[in-house]
């Protein structure tokens, strides 16, 4: 029985997923610590707006993330086969291309400002310009964390987690309170990403050695993996974000605050999975470089990822008017009760789905970015004539997330046989 419990315990899915478990738990208490402190400190107007940018911030940088599978599909490889030389290479010719991008991103950001403030409906425009500045920051760190991931360096990503995450609380409170209202928690997110980009040089000194020999990877190949593995997670961004950026265009501002602080608490179920995600992609594109088999690593993700959300999800249902309360800390969220369970599901279904998907990435399955496009792009196209009630959006959302994930799941039934 020791040695059972030894080996589950040693077993590098569950060990790596409980190093970004607790750190990210950490993380992400201190992540609502801010969340908690601006729903009780700025109006459900300031909230709204402030949610509404950060759906921005959180969909470019998810989608930024998005190309971690290629930065890990590749770098993974090379650790693998212990090819230094070739990782250090393909940092060099990777931050280049990031770069170009990040400027050209921040230009569109200065031009189009005006524009993107009219949409959300708000007339500050120097917000937008901070949003600008946070993408740009956050697209320069993209390569780093990719091989770090690759790298199994799951400790120290935790550690940057903490860090990053105590230094947006600290500043973030500090600058409401000193009466920066939205601006405040935006320069937080400034700062806190620029010391999350710097301490990952710290575990990757190696790579700032002089560009040596490159990484043998032609940018065609690159490129045929990158866009599909980044279209693949931008759909998946868009299933938890294109609801909050329609529902601040259709409803409003004290409408789209109480449905942000609602589909916060949904969230948690996804902060909570994540990391099992994050673990088990690097996991198997080494596994699959060497020859091994790892469907195993895939149902025991599964699995935990099922235990965690379910559990929160009979939560919400059996004490809503408790999380509400403790979390949002405001009477007016109470109307968000009656599709706070129903959120839960949405989330149980979507981080099973987030989970398959990049399993298929990770053994080089580009094509579910087909599918995960369609059914994204059918969610927004649903909310859009179909908003009439929050309850319908939600309805809406679950709907496009369960068709993907039971094709996959029936895929998978025959696919995964002897893998």
């Amino acid at each position: 029985m020791k040695e059972r419990i030894k080996r589950v315990a040693q077993n590098p899915l569950i060990l790596g997923s409980a190093v970004i478990f607790f750190g990210t738990l950490f993380a992400n208490f201190l992540n609502f610590l801010f969340n908690f402190y601006m729903t009780r400190n700025m109006t459900v107007s300031d909230y709204g707006i402030l949610s509404s940018l950060v759906s921005v911030i959180m969909l470019s940088a998810l989608t930024s993330d998005s190309f971690a599978p290629t930065i890990v599909h590749f770098s993974g490889g090379f650790f693998a086969r212990k090819e230094t030389e070739k990782v250090i290479g393909l940092f060099h010719e990777l931050n280049r291309y990031f770069l170009a991008l990040g400027i050209l991103i921040l230009a569109l950001f200065l031009v189009f400002g005006k524009y993107i403030g009219i949409f959300f409906k708000i007339e500050d425009q120097f917000l937008v310009i901070l949003v600008g500045i946070i993408v740009f920051i956050n697209l320069l760190g993209t390569v780093n964390r990719g091989i770090l991931q690759a790298k199994l360096s799951f400790r120290y990503i935790s550690f940057i987690y903490i860090c990053s995450s105590f230094v947006k609380l600290v500043i973030g409170i500090s600058l409401v309170i000193l009466g920066f209202r939205v601006k405040g928690p935006l320069w937080a997110f400034i700062i806190s990403f620029s010391v999350a980009y710097f301490l990952t040089f710290f575990p990757l000194k190696f790579l700032l050695k002089r560009e040596g020999k490159t990484s043998g990877v032609r940018i065609g190949e690159i490129v045929s993996y990158a866009a599909p593995a980044t279209l693949s997670l931008v759909g998946l961004t868009s299933f938890i974000s294109t609801d909050i950026l329609l529902v601040k265009h259709f409803f409003s501002s004290d409408d789209a605050g109480i449905y942000a602080g609602i589909s916060l608490l949904g969230r948690i179920i996804y902060f909570f999975t994540a990391p099992i995600t994050m673990v088990l992609f690097p996991l198997i594109v080494q596994r699959n470089t060497r020859g091994e088999k790892y469907i195993h690593l895939l149902k025991l993700g599964g699995l935990l990822v099922f235990l965690c959300s379910f559990a929160i999800t009979i939560s919400y249902y059996l004490f809503p008017d408790f999380f509400i309360k403790i979390i949002l800390k405001r009477e007016e969220y109470l109307i968000g009760i009656p599709f706070l369970g129903l959120f839960g599901i949405f989330m149980i279904i979507y981080s099973l789905l987030f989970l398959i998907t990049n399993f298929y990435l990770s053994i080089k399955k580009t094509k579910v970015f087909l599918v995960i496009l369609f059914f994204a792009f059918l969610q927004g196209i649903l909310i859009w004539f179909y908003h009439e009630t929050f309850q319908n959006i939600v309805l809406i959302s679950i709907f496009s997330c369960l068709i993907p994930l039971s094709l996959f799941i029936l895929h998978l039934a025959f696919y995964g046989k002897n893998k």
